[in-house]
C-alpha cells in the first residue's frame, strides 16, 4: 500500500488554497493523554493506520480537509512514523485547508525526507505557489500577539517661583534686542541706498534720449544746409531764384519743395525736444544727488552719542545708576 491518497492525485487545482489567504482553518492535532499504541503489535498499529488513511480519504471526499488532516497526522505521528510519504497528504490537505505553514512544513519534510517519488513535482509547484502568494508569512504574522501600548504617565504640573535674581539680564536682552533690530534697519537701509533711485534712472535715461535727439536734430539741420547750398547752386543768377514752374529736373523740384522743407522742420524739432529732455534728465540727476548729500548729513547727526534716559537699577547684591544712550 503506498498510502498516498487518490484524491490528492487527481491534479484539481490547488490554487484554491492560496486564494483563501486567510487564517488557517485546520484543527492541530493534539498529542494523546496516553500513548494509544501500548500493547500493539506492528501489525495493528499498521493496520490502525491504513484505518485512519482511509477514514482522511473520505473527508477528502467530502472537502473536509480539517479533519483529512487530523486523520493524516494521526496515522503519521502516531502509528506509522516512519512512512513519511504521508507528509504528502498532510501538507496538500493542509494546502486545501488554507493552512499555509502546516502545508509548507510537511511538504518541506516530504522533500526532505522522500528523495525519490512521483509526487515531487507536485509537492514543489505547490511550496512555490506558498511562497509565491506569501500566505503563510500572513498567517504568521496574523497569529502574533498585537503588543498593546504602555499607558503613559500624566505629566505633573511643574511651577517655579520667582526671584528677584531671574530678572538680572533682563536689561541686558533687550538691549540686545533693540541693538540687533538697529542694525537689521542699517543693512535694509544700506541695500536700499545702493540701489540707485528712481530719480536717477530716470534722469540718465532722459539725458541719453535727449542729447540722441539733440545730435539727430543737428544733423538734419546739416543735411537741410546741404541741400539749400545745392539748390542755391543750381538756380540762375538774380535774386528771382526759380522762376515759378520752371525747374531743370524733377529732383531738383523734390529738393525744393519736400527736402529741404522736410529737413528744416524735422531738424529744428529734434533739437528743441532733444534739448528740452536732457536739461530735465539733468536736473533729475541733480536732485537726486541733492537728495542722497542730505540723506548722509541726517544720517551723520543719527550716529552722534546721544543720552536716551537715566536712572537707578536694582540688584541682587546692591544698587547703582544707570544711563542709556543711543549712537
Amino acid at each position: 500500500m503506498t498510502f498516498l491518497s487518490p484524491y490528492l492525485r487527481r491534479g484539481t487545482s490547488f490554487l484554491v488554497a492560496c486564494a483563501m489567504g486567510g487564517a488557517p482553518v485546520v484543527a492541530r492535532a493534539q498529542p494523546p493523554a496516553e500513548d494509544p499504541t501500548a500493547g500493539m503489535t506492528e501489525e495493528q498499529k499498521l493496520e490502525r493506520a491504513k484505518q485512519l488513511f482511509a477514514e482522511a480519504n473520505a473527508a477528502l471526499e467530502a472537502e473536509d480537509f480539517a479533519t483529512a488532516v487530523q486523520k493524516f497526522e494521526e496515522a503519521y505521528l502516531v502509528y506509522a512514523p516512519n512512512l513519511h510519504v504521508f507528509n504528502f497528504n498532510i501538507g496538500s490537505a493542509a494546502f486545501y485547508a488554507g493552512d499555509c505553514i502546516k502545508a509548507k512544513q510537511a511538504l518541506q519534510r516530504f522533500l526532505d525526507l522522500v528523495p525519490d517519488h512521483p509526487e515531487r513535482a507536485t509537492a514543489q509547484e505547490m511550496l512555490l505557489e506558498i511562497e509565491r502568494t506569501k500566505c503563510a508569512e500572513t498567517q504568521a504574522a496574523q497569529a502574533q500577539p498585537t503588543p498593546q501600548p504602555q499607558p503613559q504617565p500624566e505629566p505633573q504640573p511643574q511651577t517655579a517661583v520667582p526671584r528677584a535674581e531671574d530678572n538680572e539680564d533682563a536689561p541686558i536682552l533687550e538691549s540686545r534686542r533693540e541693538e540687533r533690530e538697529r542694525m537689521a534697519e542699517a543693512e535694509l537701509e544700506a541695500e536700499a541706498k545702493k540701489k540707485p533711485s528712481g530719480l536717477l534712472i530716470g534722469g540718465a535715461v532722459l539725458t541719453a534720449l535727449g542729447a540722441a535727439a539733440g545730435v539727430g536734430g543737428a544733423v538734419t539741420l546739416g543735411m537741410a544746409y546741404k541741400t539749400a547750398g545745392e539748390l542755391k547752386d543750381l538756380a540762375s543768377s538774380g535774386s528771382i531764384g526759380f522762376p515759378s514752374g520752371s525747374y531743370a529736373d524733377d529732383e531738383v523740384y523734390r529738393k525744393d519743395n519736400k527736402q529741404l522743407p522736410m529737413f528744416n522742420a524735422v531738424g529744428i524739432t529734434l533739437t528743441a525736444v532733444g534739448g528740452a529732455m536732457f536739461v530735465t534728465g539733468v536736473a533729475l540727476i541733480a536732485v537726486d544727488a541733492a537728495k542722497k548729500k542730505k540723506a548722509k548729513r541726517e544720517e551723520a547727526a543719527r550716529r552722534r552719542v546721544r543720552l536716551v534716559g537715566a536712572g537707578p537699577i536694582f540688584l541682587s547684591g546692591g544698587a547703582g545708576a544707570g544711563a542709556s544712550v543711543r549712537f
